[in-house]
């Protein structure tokens, strides 16, 4: 994303991108690296960095999520749709996806447990009777989408493709949950930070039911800076140069499974698509992320970065960003 048209913005990303703080480098660098944004999108953004200079990272977090609060994170009855799915976005829409792939949702469970006051293992117990099914479960679970479904907005939601973590998902692996919370970069579901593990539901549906959200005009995108909340985890996905015939559409996220050489790291997919209302169906595992993030951020920005320019055959990807400070 180019800063320029936005002063304050601009001032406050070329001091913080070679922060020591690797948190605030790694947002600010971000939106330095992030190719993908329209010219036109500024104009919704610089509202939010008008008036005083941007001080420190909590400023510009405050300001960023003003602009998520009008432009993403919308009631779910409002008539206007996030940013992400207008049409000033299209060039980021993923119009030719195969309707059939199925898509994996990541939701922490805790709010939607309370709705009704069920309890985690309980839900999961329903989930897997539903799953052999058993009829009195799907009613449990219905009960559980009607409460939550009317209070979840329409923020973007961040989606992996089934193929891309089947290995993960594999019959077996005990703890799927956090090879899967590292493979797709969720940080922020890091018991360590939080200190209590983190229970999830993973949700699963085809990218037919997305496509057909938003009166057949769902497609998902690439996520950019401008699609969520600022996060640290979040790595732009280059625009591929002209030979990248191993390039898959989509974002690519930074792998936080600890490991010392970047030889053996292995980047994640991401998805956005409009919100759907969840249905029993969707319910596929409930499961519980009980170990720390451990992988220093950094290291892990730092193994990303040459397999993304790789895959995207763009050498030149972050040059400018890059230059004399790390990742």
């Amino acid at each position: 994303m180019d800063p320029r048209p936005i002063p304050n913005l601009d001032g406050y990303l070329q001091t913080a991108a070679s922060s020591v703080d690797p948190e605030e480098r790694a947002c600010a660098q971000n939106f330095l690296l992030d190719e993908r944004p329209p010219a036109s999108a500024s104009d919704l953004y610089a509202p939010h960095c008008a008036g005083a200079p941007i001080s420190d990272l909590d400023d510009w977090f405050g300001r960023h999520h003003g602009y998520a609060i009008e432009h993403l994170n919308l009631d779910p009855d409002e008539p206007q749709v996030p940013y992400t799915f207008r049409s000033i976005n299209d060039p980021n829409r993923l119009t030719r996806i195969d309707p059939r792939l199925y898509l994996i949702r990541v939701e922490e469970a805790t709010w939607p447990c309370s709705l009704r006051g069920h309890g985690f293992e309980e839900v999961k117990a329903r989930i897997e009777a539903a799953q052999g099914g058993d009829a009195a479960a799907v009613d449990f679970l219905q009960g559980l989408c009607d409460a939550w479904n009317p209070r979840r907005d329409q923020r973007p939601t961040y989606v992996t493709t089934e193929i891309q973590v089947e290995d993960v998902l594999a019959d077996g692996i005990d703890d799927w949950a956090v090879q899967l919370r590292n493979r797709l970069g969720l940080g922020h579901y890091d018991p360590g930070r939080a200190g209590r593990p983190i229970e999830i539901f993973l949700m699963r549906y085809t990218v037919a039911e997305v496509v057909a959200a938003l009166s057949g005009q769902g497609h998902p995108a690439i996520p950019t800076v401008l699609d969520g909340d600022i996060n640290s985890f979040f790595f732009p996905s280059p625009l591929p140069g002209a030979g990248a015939a191993h390039w898959l559409p989509g974002g690519r996220t930074v792998n936080l499974t600890t490991l010392d050489s970047e030889n053996d790291y292995q980047m994640g997919c991401e998805l956005l698509h409009p919100r759907i209302a969840y249905r029993p169906e969707h319910f596929y595992r409930a499961g519980l992320i009980d170990e720390p993030v451990t992988m220093p951020l950094a290291r892990a920005r730092g193994f990303h970065l040459p397999w993304v320019r790789l895959y995207a055959e763009r050498d030149d990807f972050g040059v400018d960003v890059f230059a004399g400070s790390e990742a």
